[in-house]
């Protein structure tokens, strides 16, 4: 059997869309009838063509060979008797070229008979999920009661438990502090796509993209509006879309969200921005060091201090298809109240020692992982801290404290402090004009964790420091008392972390912002 479909139409047949064939003379089933993309096969040139909707092929177009069966296709209906041997070497083919379990289920009939069928396979797909659902609770809680007598989490299994709970959204990328500035070109009505653009290509794909931050170095002036797309290079769609006046812009973070986090598969996501109106004055997006990650510099090329730059931005993910506002629709808030802010490697690189000691064995450093090294020593109250330059309106800091070594038997006492980075070590152990503090906890015996938390009174935007102690509480030496910390992430208070209020999508043609 030889089965093809116009070149137009080839790459929507491979899509997510759901999808059914209809064989024969379906003239009775109107648009809209069923929930999905109707296909239908019809006899050409002593073959086949597949068919999307009631277009055909124009005329001179080419045609392209089908040699795998088209995704997502929920049933194939062949409309009367007649058109039933079409249909079945239709399934033949497809036994053929996609496996004998590939193949969709057949139902011929009228479209009652169709839609009767469509209904049993979704209540079937119910109670399959049903109880898929009900079978991930029980391996959960299995897990769960297992992992819990075990001495040690592997990485995965703490992100996949944290997943599970449906934590805040996370910050999965941030650039470097803005170096340079790249003014938004202004267009006087709508030019062809691609033209009079600021283009950026993400270091994300789409699947659990949650929202976006562009930082403004300079607020427009004068009357128009800033557009942003964010499109997806493989399919050439456009996944969402926001229109902002001059009017609500303000210098600093523009906070761009997601109703939902994203299901879209996507690997490759370009940002683009413009600007259409009359100005005195241009919007200017700041600029950071793309580094090593030339690929994502942005277009048209620009340079901060002399190296390719990409524009100034973070990436906030989340679990697929979850809300994180309060509605999908308009909301006048439309991102949730607190955010996570893991600090990684990069920003755990700053890592100094806060007090200089001599020993012979290794008792500070930054291991891999993130992970920080900070032995206690006999007689001392060994220190350490962490400078961040910037923190948009953090209201927590948490980490994680345990003792790496089994053979220890002391007690280990440690302390998370947060505080102004122009306060000394010293101050910040006794705890004088700090911002918050962990307190000191004890850690009883290796290998079973301690959560750290450091609760701040009033957000603080500004840089800060985050100092780290580990004392022996009983005074003796605290053989093997390898302390480890980890897990670093700061909480983040949306309504003062922006000078700007989040921004929905465009939604029919409606601009969602507060």
């Amino acid at each position: 059997m030889k089965l093809s479909t116009p070149a137009a139409q080839f790459a929507s047949l491979y899509d997510g869309t759901p999808k059914i064939i209809a064989v024969g003379a379906c003239a009775e089933l109107e648009a809209g009838a069923v929930p999905l993309r109707l296909l239908r096969l019809v006899r050409h040139d002593g073959g086949y063509l597949l068919l999307s909707g009631d277009a055909g092929p124009e005329e001179g177009e080419a045609l392209r060979t089908l040699a795998i069966p088209p995704a997502a296709i929920r049933v194939l209906w062949s409309c009367d008797e007649a058109a039933r041997q079409d249909a079945e070497r239709l399934l033949g083919w497809w036994d053929e070229a996609g496996g004998p379990d590939g193949a969709p289920p057949q139902v011929t009939g009228d479209v009652f008979t169709l839609l009767r069928g469509l209904l049993a396979q979704a209540f079937g797909e119910i109670d399959g999920l049903h109880r898929r659902n009900a079978g991930l609770q029980r391996t959960l809680s299995t897990l769960r009661e297992e992992w819990g007598r075990s001495a040690r989490l592997p990485p995965e299994a703490v992100e996949l438990l944290d997943a599970l709970r449906l934590s805040p959204p996370r910050l999965v990328f941030a650039t470097p502090r803005p170096v340079g500035t790249l003014p938004v070109p202004l267009r006087h009505g709508r030019n062809p796509a691609g033209a009079a653009e600021i283009v950026q290509r993400l270091p994300s794909g789409a699947r659990g993209l949650a929202g976006i931050d562009l930082h403004l170095d300079r607020a427009p002036k004068g009357s128009g509006v800033l557009a942003v797309a964010l499109t997806g290079v493989e399919m050439g769609e456009t996944i969402a879309e926001w229109t902002l006046p001059f009017g609500e812009l303000r210098s600093g973070w523009l906070p761009l969200r997601l109703p939902a986090a994203s299901t879209r598969m996507d690997r490759l996501l370009d940002l683009r921005v413009g600007a259409i109106g009359v100005v005195t004055e241009a919007p200017r997006l700041s600029l950071a060091q793309a580094g090593l990650l030339d690929e994502y510099a942005v277009a048209p090329p620009a340079r901060a201090v002399g190296q390719p730059a990409m524009l100034a931005l973070r990436l906030w993910g989340g679990l697929p298809g979850l809300e994180y506002g309060p509605a999908a629709h308009l909301a006048p808030h439309p991102a949730p109240d607190h955010l996570v802010w893991p600090l990684t490697q990069p920003v755990l690189a700053q890592l100094r020692k806060g007090r200089e000691f001599e020993a012979t064995f290794p008792w500070f450093g930054l291991l891999r992982g993130g992970r920080i090294l900070l032995h206690p020593l006999h007689g001392v109250v060994t220190a350490a801290h962490i400078p961040l330059d910037e923190v948009p309106g953090a209201v927590a800091v948490r980490a994680r404290a345990v003792i790496d070594d089994p053979r220890c038997r002391s007690p280990i006492a440690c302390k998370l402090v947060v505080a102004p980075p122009s306060l000394t070590v010293d101050e910040a152990e006794r705890e004088e004009g700090i911002l918050a503090s962990s307190g000191w906890m004890v850690l009883e015996e290796p290998r079973r964790p301690l959560d750290l938390s450091a609760a701040l009174s009033a957000p603080w935007s500004g840089p800060m420091a985050l100092h780290l102690f580990t004392d022996i509480p009983d005074r003796g030496h605290g053989l093997y008392g390898r302390t480890i910390f980890s897990d670093f992430e700061l909480e983040i208070d949306t309504r003062t972390a922006w000078a700007n209020l989040p921004a929905l999508p465009v939604v029919d043609g409606v601009a969602a912002t507060p």
